[in-house]
Formats: C-alpha cells, sequence, structure tokens
C-alpha cells in the first residue's frame, strides 16, 4: 500500500500519525492521477466478473466473463485505515469467490 500524502490536508496528517507497518508513503501525488489528499493506493487481485454483450447494432446478446486482472486501485480520501482494510478484505473475498477462468 501507498499513502499519497499532503502536509497541508488534516485526515492526510491523520492517516500518517496512525500508519501501518509497512506502507509506503509519497509527499505528493507521484506518478499518480489524485483527485484529492489523502489517497491510498492498493493492490487488487485478479478476479472474474459477468458483463453484458451487446452486438454491432446495440443489440443485447447475453452475458460474458470477463476477467479483471491484478491492479492497482486509488482509494480517495479514506476516513480511516480501517476502510482502506474493509475495501481490501471485500476485494480478496471477491477475488475468493471469483476465480480466473
Amino acid at each position: 500500500m501507498i499513502l499519497l500524502h499532503h502536509p497541508e490536508v488534516e485526515l492526510s496528517r491523520e492517516l500518517l500519525a496512525q500508519l501501518p507497518e509497512g506502507v509506503e508513503v509519497i509527499e505528493g501525488a507521484g506518478e499518480y492521477a489524485v483527485s484529492a489528499f489523502p489517497s491510498v493506493v492498493v493492490d487488487v487481485p485478479t478476479y472474474t466478473e459477468e458483463r453484458p454483450m451487446f452486438g454491432p447494432d446495440g443489440e443485447f446478446m447475453g452475458m460474458e466473463t470477463v476477467t479483471i486482472e491484478a491492479h492497482q486501485e486509488l482509494l480517495r480520501m479514506p476516513a480511516s485505515w480501517d476502510a482502506v482494510e474493509s475495501f481490501l478484505a471485500f476485494v480478496e473475498v471477491r477475488a475468493a469467490a471469483n476465480p480466473p477462468v
């Protein structure tokens, strides 16, 4: 995980003060497109999801299973580290329930 921190933002200072072990801190946005501070970059594991399929004229063709590869997501202005942990728990459960095919 990475905390994108700005020292002028109170919530950012609060998260920094309670920083869990192993979390990297970048002051500013670094290489990330950030709309607000603080933001936390988290790793999301590979999972599958069902999506609608549409034909060339926009007609609904049914559903298809799509694999979403592992990636990073930006959590904008998390209120606490508990909020971040709840998202991480969600993505782990989703990945386990919807493994790649």
